[in-house]
């Protein structure tokens, strides 16, 4: 290899490196951009494009983004409602998104017959008894003497003692049509006792309720206790 080939291939390799460089001090001067408010916003609106705006912040990138909100995915923030109050340049966080919130989950327990509300007994025929009150905050119901499963939970329910969760509780009370009662049976007439349960607190109608025999339950699912 000749001297002038040496010299060109160095002189290539120094412009080179002065390019590179040149780069790397470029992408210093110019600092990763991130999510601020681009004027006022207040906590509970929601939140759109026009209300964001690039704001450079210096420093490690991959720091930085465990806080901050890059703004080339600022689309992850578009329809939220602001969890706070923000002023003009304040910088969105990543702990100012909010999940959706999950949906409550439910179950029911049952069927029980019913026996009365309040005062008022229920008829085989399916009217009520209007000869006495159904005032009162509470329902009686038949529950098989044996204590099954549908009997342990409610009573558990009622009488939660010091271990249940305070969560476990009767959220309401649904007549069950006539067309849905088949599909769990009743306790063998035979075989059941009287059980009073408190209303107190639980949205009812006591004609509502009387104007069926067969009741259940809504309670908070058992994996979402």
């Amino acid at each position: 290899m000749s001297n002038v080939t040496k010299l060109s291939l160095a002189v290539v390799l120094a412009l080179a490196a002065a390019a590179l460089n040149a780069m790397w001090l470029n992408a210093e001067k110019k600092p990763t951009m991130y999510v601020a408010a681009a004027g006022d916003l207040p906590a509970g609106q929601q939140i759109t494009e026009a209300i964001l705006a690039p704001v450079p912040v210096p420093g490690d990138p991959d720091h930085l983004r465990k806080s901050l909100i890059p703004f080339g995915s600022r689309s992850i923030l578009l329809g939220m409602t602001a969890s706070r109050n923000y002023i003009h340049g304040d910088m969105f966080f990543s702990r100012d998104i909010k999940a959706p919130q999950e949906l409550a989950a439910f179950e029911v327990l049952g069927p029980f017959k019913l026996i009365s509300v309040g005062s008022r007994f229920t008829q085989a025929n399916g009217k009520p008894d209007e000869s006495v009150d159904a005032g009162g905050n509470n329902i009686t119901i038949a529950l098989n003497a044996g204590f099954d499963e549908r009997a342990r939970r409610l009573l558990q329910i009622i009488d939660p003692g010091k271990g249940a969760s305070r969560t476990t509780r009767i959220i309401a009370v649904q007549v069950i049509p006539k067309e849905e009662q088949g599909a769990a049976p009743l306790p063998d007439d035979k075989n059941v006792v009287y059980q009073t349960v408190q209303l107190d607190g639980i949205a009812n109608v006591p004609r509502v309720l009387l104007a069926g025999d067969v009741i259940r339950f809504v309670i908070p699912a058992s994996d979402s206790l």
